[in-house]
């Protein structure tokens, strides 16, 4: 059988050099909160285009329960 081609290993060499480098903690807490909320992770410009053309929110969205709505009294 023969042995991996130049593509090949040419390829496991550009895969290595991903992780020659170690990401700042900032950037790996950003990935996993994304990756576990199932939100998208880039540019505000880029977020709006993947929200627009999946028809949901692709960010967090604000914490806690929407705010009622005061109540007008109808009181003469």
């Amino acid at each position: 059988m023969p042995g991996p081609s130049p593509a090949d290993e040419e390829r496991q060499r550009a895969y290595r050099g991903l992780f020659r480098h170690e990401l700042e903690k900032g950037e790996i807490d950003k990935i996993r909160k994304a990756t576990n909320g199932n939100f998208a992770l880039g540019s505000s410009r880029f977020t709006e285009e993947i929200s627009e053309m999946l028809g949901r929110r692709v960010i967090p969205g604000k914490a806690g329960r929407p705010r009622r709505k005061p109540v007008v009294s109808k009181r003469k």
